[in-house]
């Protein structure tokens, strides 16, 4: 990896992309991903593409899917299922009923999904499915966890030199646990998240690490990004 300084920007080539972020000297600098359009602080460029993106757009191609702006709604294409979870700016949300009612719409009788939502305060609401934007899809427990994501976990704590081991849950992943040493001999315990905590538009950050002295608790963050800030957290 190879870094530079040039006008308030610090740039880094790495062998899979290029990043380029701004420095404090120059915080009025910004970038804009060349996808979503979103004003950002650091873009990147993965090796063998054109376009310069921000780290949800690079985090999307890098998982197979389209980046692109933020929907406001990760609904699956089909009806949902009483006793899945929502989650909306106001809160989480149970399903509690759903069935098919008739409507009329512009003097046309048509079909559409009703669902009654309770939040976890015990509040209640009714919604037609087609109007839910603000809703996201909780993911069923830790079904976000994969093999492939454990050993991609694996990888980066390897590649960023530290030390680890794993309890061997990788089956079981509500009671999975890494424990990895840091550079200065500190001990973090590295767990998934649960699926309340998981953002299916950052569909690779699965990982919270924690240092029990001095306390330090990381965001949620995708292996590679957690590995490196284990490694260059100050004591």
């Amino acid at each position: 990896m190879s870094v530079g300084r040039h006008f308030g920007m610090v740039i880094s080539r790495m062998p899979g992309m290029t990043y380029a972020a701004t420095v404090l000297a120059s915080q009025d600098c910004r970038f804009m991903c060349s996808v979503c359009f979103e004003d950002c602080w650091g873009i990147r460029r993965l090796r063998g593409e054109t376009v310069w993106m921000c780290w949800r757009c690079t985090d999307l191609k890098e998982n197979g899917l389209v980046p692109g702006p933020r929907l406001l709604n990760t609904q699956p294409p089909r009806a949902l299922r009483v006793g899945e979870q929502l989650r909306s700016p106001e809160g989480v949300w149970d399903v509690t009923r759903s069935e098919r009612v008739d409507t009329r719409e512009d003097g046309t009788l048509q079909q559409a999904r009703m669902y009654v939502l309770t939040r976890e305060d015990g509040h209640t609401e009714e919604w037609r499915g087609r109007d839910m934007f603000d809703f996201h899809l909780i993911p069923a427990e830790f079904e976000h966890i994969t093999r492939a994501r454990c050993n991609e976990l694996g990888s980066a704590l390897t590649a960023a030199g530290l030390s680890w081991e794993d309890n061997g849950r990788q089956d079981t992943p509500r009671r999975l646990t890494y424990t990895a040493t840091g550079p200065r001999g500190r001990q973090w315990s590295i767990r998934p998240v649960p699926g309340i905590d998981f953002d299916p538009w950052q569909p690779s950050n699965l990982w919270r690490a924690v240092r029990a002295t001095p306390p330090h608790q990381s965001p949620v963050m995708s292996a590679r990004p957690l590995a490196d800030h284990i490694r260059e957290l100050p004591a």
